[in-house]
């Protein structure tokens, strides 16, 4: 008898430490991920401004739980952006320069980049830059 007022004894004491644990860990706040996005380029219509939020998705941006899924692949390192847009671009020349500041997972980043045309953008950082 005396055993068995002990294991429930036990069992009540690791129930109640493992729903004492549970909560701190479920609300962890996730570090902040909001940055700033422009696209400039020698035509106004090119020229672009927005804000992305990750962690959860959110801000101008018209394609944002997209993007920062695409993000969440390099872990928010841009430079190793490999989009899957299968497109073939023109030659035409037109610069774009894109360009993103502020946090990561609570990190500051900047990337700045120009590209040829929208187009090899598009194919190098696919919804990112789709303001």
């Amino acid at each position: 008898m005396f055993a068995k007022l002990t294991r429930r004894a036990l069992l009540a004491s690791a129930l109640i430490a493992g729903t004492a644990v549970v909560p701190g860990i479920a609300h962890a706040a996730p570090a902040d991920s909001t940055m700033r996005l422009t696209v400039q380029g020698r035509d106004v219509t090119a020229n672009k401004l927005g804000e992305l939020k990750c962690h959860p998705a959110g801000g101008t941006h018209k394609h944002a739980a997209k993007a920062c899924e695409e993000l969440e692949k390099v872990n928010g390192d841009f430079t190793a952006m490999q989009a899957t847009v299968s497109k073939a671009c023109t030659m035409q020349y037109q610069p774009v320069t894109a360009k993103i500041e502020g946090k990561w997972r609570g990190k500051a980043v900047s990337y700045t980049q120009t590209f040829s045309n929208s187009c090899t953008m598009q194919v190098k950082t696919g919804v990112v830059f789709e303001l």
